[in-house]
């Protein structure tokens, strides 16, 4: 028996509303299509995939279902879905380039400037004033010592917004040291950066830092296709109606 299997697929239909497909297991993903072929028998049921839509806050997976409720036809929903995932990934990949910068930056100690430079940099053109982000960042480090404050990194997150956050980072381990991050990185959304900025606390050299962020990045990014391409089968096999058992041997050929 496989994971899937074990799946409770009573809870699956509920949990991906509000997860994040980077973190639910692809099982998980699986399990919540599976689960929504018990709720929609037929292509009748198109308007159940619509409200699902609506109550779904992942964003690949609520364009897969507007997709699958359309008049669009099976060529055209590929289509449509592969420009999203691309879209999607491209926007994943540069957000953890930009968080790797930020924890290589806080290991080797690094003027917060000189950090956000060089996240700047990976931009055609800038997307933040630079002063304001400092303004910002040294409002979070004066709110911080008056007040329990979280400051959360998230990939969900506006750019402008991730590169603030980051450099509220870069500015407090500088100022208060590693060591005080270790209160804020609990809290924070982003697996990716509290895994790295652990290793730092750890205190793994950044050499080894570095090549872990990559070689976890190249991981995160594989398997987060994988589900986005499964979900597309799945979803296809949904509005085509195929059985329950013929949508599970789809789920099937992505597993071990």
């Amino acid at each position: 028996m496989n994971k899937l299997e074990q799946y409770n697929f009573q809870e699956a239909l509920y949990k991906l509303k509000d997860l994040d497909l980077l973190e639910i297991p692809i099982e998980g993903v699986a399990a919540y299509w599976l689960s929504l072929k018990k709720v929609v028998k037929s292509k009748k049921n198109a308007k159940m995939l619509q409200e699902e839509a609506e109550n779904t806050t992942e964003p690949y997976i609520r364009h897969l279902l507007q997709l699958v409720s359309s008049s669009f036809n099976d060529s055209q929903i590929r289509r449509y879905a592969e420009i999203k995932k691309t879209t999607i990934i491209k926007d994943l990949q540069r957000k953890m380039i930009l968080i790797s910068i930020g924890i290589l930056g806080i290991s080797a100690n690094e003027n917060p400037q000189q950090v956000l430079v060089r996240i700047i940099s990976k931009f055609p053109i800038s997307p933040v004033i630079e002063k304001q982000i400092f303004q910002e960042a040294q409002s979070y480090v004066e709110k911080s010592e008056k007040e329990k404050f979280n400051v959360d990194i998230d990939h969900r997150m506006h750019i402008e917004t991730l590169i603030s956050h980051l450099t509220f980072y870069c500015m407090y381990a500088r100022r208060k040291g590693k060591e005080g991050c270790r209160s804020f990185i609990k809290n924070t959304r982003s697996l990716y950066f509290s895994d790295g900025m652990n290793l730092i606390l750890d205190g793994f050299d950044q050499d080894f830092i570095k090549h872990r962020l990559n070689l976890q990045q190249d991981e995160i990014l594989y398997e987060t296709e994988r589900k986005m391409d499964m979900s597309m089968d799945m979803s296809l096999g949904l509005k085509n109606n195929v059985s329950y058992e013929d949508l599970f041997k789809i789920a099937n050929s992505y597993l071990l």
